[in-house]
């Protein structure tokens, strides 16, 4: 059991997913606070507070994502930002080709639709409780709506390899590229 360690709420009250709602934002009927969305020891690798700043909270639109905003009751916790995007993958890695085959077609590109996650942030109060899992339950449920045709095969986003290990590997099956470096990409197919 989670509890809230918000000022508003004791360290009793257990957090109630139920008290969670995603609203598709818009700068003049949504006016947020100021959230602190750093790591805790006010590193930004991801820059998601640079990004909150300049897109949500001052209400620049000139990006082409569709923003949520996230409400817990009575409070605005966080945000994440979704578009639709190609990948282009060697067919090669996607479908084992026999040696008698065309080696141009062995190196053609294969486009992939998928759901890219551009920025999640959640308040630094909030975090620990699963609200994560929530985004990705939204994100999958969105692609199942959209997803008519069956053309939107992933759901990728930019994550720390350290969150990608501890959580979203273990927790939601999310794979992600490489072992090196601080930042991966997580990656998890669609049926």
């Amino acid at each position: 059991m989670c509890f809230m360690r918000s000022i508003g709420m004791t360290q009793t009250t257990p957090f109630d997913p139920n008290g969670l709602k995603f609203k598709i934002f818009n700068p003049k009927k949504h006016q947020l606070p100021m959230i602190d969305f750093r790591q805790t020891n006010g590193e930004d690798p991801l820059s998601v507070q640079d990004y909150y700043e300049k897109y949500i909270f001052n209400g620049n639109s000139d990006t082409t994502e569709v923003k949520y905003v996230i409400k817990y009751f009575d409070n605005w916790i966080g945000f994440f930002s979704v578009d639709l995007t190609r990948l282009y993958t060697k067919q090669s890695e996607l479908i084992p080709q026999s040696k008698e085959k065309d080696k141009r077609e062995k190196f053609s590109q294969v486009p992939t639709s998928a759901l890219l996650i551009k920025k999640i942030g959640i308040d630094s109060q909030y975090r620990c409780y699963g609200i994560g899992k929530y985004i990705m339950l939204f994100c999958s449920g969105l692609v199942q709506a959209i997803n008519k045709d069956k053309k939107i095969k992933l759901v990728i986003f930019k994550t720390t390899k350290s969150l990608a290990e501890k959580i979203y590997f273990p927790k939601y099956q999310f794979n992600f590229t490489g072992t090196s470096g601080k930042l991966v990409w997580a990656f998890k197919r669609i049926c």
